[in-house]
């Protein structure tokens, strides 16, 4: 019989992989808005792919380690 997979399974798992690519989907989403200081303002791009995935709550809110990356981003593209 096979085993099944639980998404459950499947997060602790791919944990890390699931966390870079939010951030890599933040980090993107923080660029083209411009890098807003709150960083979740409604872009109204519903015909962008990551429209789904764009932060929904303020990069303060989101934690000290997200606001490091997006300023980093922020670093690395304006350089």
């Amino acid at each position: 019989m096979a085993h099944k997979t639980t998404q459950l399974e499947l997060k602790r798992k791919f944990k890390k992989e699931i966390k870079d690519l939010k951030y890599a989907i933040y980090g993107k989403c923080y660029d083209c808005m411009g890098f807003q200081a709150d960083g979740y303002l409604d872009c109204e791009m519903k015909d962008c792919p990551l429209y789904p995935y764009r932060l929904k709550k303020s990069v303060k809110r989101l934690g000290k380690e997200l606001s490091e990356f997006l300023a980093e981003v922020k670093r690395k593209i304006q350089n």
